[in-house]
């Protein structure tokens, strides 16, 4: 697979809550992880730093996971461990009560693509064809859209639209989404904060995604993007690539 993960700061912001990476465990498969640190609350960029590095440890101390059900438990664990450590550190440290984070944490297992996400963060697969959303925003625009009250049209310009209904850190009861799909030679995944996905639409990323670029371009070209629309917000993103021949 080929894979590149961009974090930036956008064109407004002084700080970036966004944080994650691509990380490897000891049998090589790989994780990519995109988190966006809750902006109307203090100490976002910790929520979300400390939530990719926890799920890097965890992921560097394990094994091979044999099977898509395995990885399914392991991601659901992992982040519920992770929301519990970033509860005791708010509690530990007085200052940063309040603070929460997205999380979209994913695993590429052979054809099969397993991802795990809380809050508005989103995973996008890319063919030839389509783009496709994978993950449902936990928001509150997005129940609207769920209970027949809002088009998604509509709740694209909603006031309402960042306000989270799940975020990593902020209570124990905590939902967590767990989506499992294929995907073929040259398809890829996307993975971003709303930095991104608030600024393009879905078929501006995929007209970027499959430009005749290297991988790297591509991704730069998404935040550029993003911040000549504004770049009002932190903008990240993990594109990744599965090659011709490739067994991951």
């Amino acid at each position: 697979m080929n894979a590149c993960f961009v974090s930036d700061v956008g064109k407004v912001r002084k700080v970036n809550e966004d944080s994650g990476g691509i990380y490897y465990n000891q049998s090589n498969q790989m994780l990519t992880i995109i988190a966006d640190g809750m902006g109307g609350h203090k100490a976002g960029d910790v929520a979300s730093q400390l939530s990719s590095t926890y799920m890097k440890e965890l992921w560097e101390e394990t094994g091979e996971l044999t099977s898509e059900e395995v990885i399914k438990d392991w991601l659901e664990e992992a982040i519920m461990k992770t929301n519990e450590y970033v509860l005791s550190h708010a509690h530990d440290h007085q200052e940063c009560v309040g603070m929460g984070t997205t999380l979209v944490a994913t695993i590429y297992f052979d054809e099969y693509v397993i991802v795990g996400h809380v809050g508005d963060s989103r995973l996008y697969h890319v063919t030839n064809e389509e783009i496709r959303q994978v993950t449902e925003d936990h928001s509150f625009v997005q129940q609207l859209v769920n209970n027949g009250e809002l088009t998604e049209e509509e709740a694209e310009y909603h006031p309402k639209k960042n306000v989270l209904l799940q975020a990593v850190g902020t209570e124990s009861n905590l939902r967590i989404d767990i989506n499992t799909f294929q995907w073929r030679e040259h398809e890829y995944v996307l993975s971003c904060t709303d930095g991104l996905s608030n600024k393009l639409s879905s078929y501006e990323m995929m007209a970027v995604i499959q430009g005749d670029h290297s991988l790297e371009e591509k991704v730069d070209e998404l935040v550029s993007l993003a911040n000549q629309n504004g770049g009002e917000d932190n903008i990240s993103v993990v594109l990744v690539q599965r090659k011709a021949g490739e067994a991951t």
